[in-house]
């Protein structure tokens, strides 16, 4: 009966990680593909060949950058990610900690409120958020689409926060507000220390969700210079014609990016996603 107990078991794990084993590939497998086509060329993709490459080759890469530049637009996707990522933080971290400590008349509504804002589709309000940047001066620069960015991520950014730090205690904030340190001090030393799981949670949806975004940056940028490489990518068929490989290898430059931040911040990502899920 014992030996009977373990085989069971036994086949219940091999079972059990063999289902994973076969999502995590149904999941990966695309990625898989493309990351390993990169580095074919042409004819070797549209022949429908091996998985691995033979021989290897960098020529995608190569017209990625020499024909397209496009190291330029990975550079104004990652000033628009980080910036709209960080803009996000601090304007959510400052609007969750008071309405998730302090008792005062009108905070259930600016609660519900900002939290409404989730459900507003932004899409849908393309134009009248068109001619607001136009107004602004915003209308095709960096600084506008960070801004735009910014205010993007409030809402999910702030319902996370609110949500986290309602359940932190508050004897440690206490304690130092009666040592005479003040609001600014005691978020900047306490607040944003325990609520690192909660922040890089933000950090990495947001960052990830503004590196993919295609829409917006289409309709606030005019100017090529001013392009992000989502905008790149969908002008790669009319700049390399038929040449897939680089297609490949710029799409493999921007899919590495949100995965190497996510593999950065797991640990932290998962903490933030299970607060609370235990006592």
């Amino acid at each position: 009966m014992v030996i009977g107990r373990a085989l069971s078991r036994l086949t219940g794990t091999i079972g059990y990680y063999g289902v994973l084993a076969i999502v995590a590939l149904l999941a990966l497998g695309p990625a898989l593909w493309v990351i390993l086509s990169s580095f074919k060329t042409g004819t070797q993709v549209f022949s429908g060949g091996d998985l691995i490459p033979s021989p290897w080759s960098l020529k995608g890469y190569r017209d990625a950058f020499e024909q397209v530049h496009l190291h330029r637009y990975l550079l104004n996707t990652a000033l628009y990610a980080a910036g709209g990522t960080l803009g996000s933080l601090a304007i959510a971290l400052l609007a969750a900690y008071p309405l998730a400590r302090f008792e005062f008349a009108g905070r259930n509504t600016m609660v519900a409120l900002f939290s409404l804002a989730l459900a507003i589709p932004v899409v849908g309000m393309a134009t009248p958020e068109f001619f607001v940047m136009r107004e602004l001066g915003l209308y095709d620069s960096q600084l506008g689409l960070i801004v735009f960015y910014s205010a993007l991520s409030f809402p999910l950014a702030f319902v996370i926060l609110r949500a986290f730090l309602v359940n932190v205690p508050s004897e440690v904030e206490e304690a130092a507000l009666i040592d005479g340190a003040g609001y600014f001090t005691i978020v900047r030393r306490i607040v944003i220390p325990l609520s690192r799981p909660a922040l890089a949670t933000v950090a990495v949806i947001s960052f990830v969700s503004i590196w993919n975004e295609f829409f917006f940056a289409n309709l606030f940028t005019a100017s090529v210079e001013h392009q992000n490489a989502q905008l790149a990518m969908a002008s790669f068929k009319s700049l390399f014609g038929f040449n897939v490989s680089g297609m490949l290898a710029g799409a493999t430059l921007v899919m590495l990016v949100p995965m190497l931040v996510f593999l950065l911040l797991q640990r932290q990502v998962i903490a933030g996603l299970t607060a609370g899920s235990t006592k």
